[in-house]
């Protein structure tokens, strides 16, 4: 129930703004802070994924009506998830990960 909740607050949310954002965009590091290239970026519950180049960046197409989690793959094994939107104690809401924010994520890969 919460979560149904949730996603009509954020289509109500996201359609009240003036700017909804259309992609996401990040730089993908590893922890030696070294750009990773060919490193998939999917969005969850769709079928829309993007991969880094050789600077780490991606950025990737969202879907209109909400904001979802990416899932960021190495290979074809997934090695974390991006949260991109998040509130605490019901403050206002913080995004990661969302068109023009300068968001980096540092992962370990093999």
């Amino acid at each position: 129930m919460s979560g149904n909740f949730l996603n009509i607050f954020l289509i109500f949310f996201l359609n009240s703004c003036n700017s909804v954002p259309k992609f996401y965009e990040g730089l993908i590091f590893s922890r030696e802070k070294k750009p990773l290239a060919n490193i998939k970026v999917c969005e969850i519950n769709t079928n829309k994924c993007t991969y880094t180049d050789n600077k780490g960046y991606f950025k990737l197409e969202k879907e209109k009506s909400s904001i979802n989690d990416l899932i960021v793959y190495s290979g074809n094994k997934p090695v974390d998830t991006i949260k991109t939107f998040w509130n605490q104690h019901g403050e206002k809401m913080n995004y990661s990960f969302v068109e023009g924010k300068k968001d980096t994520l540092f992962i370990n890969v093999q």
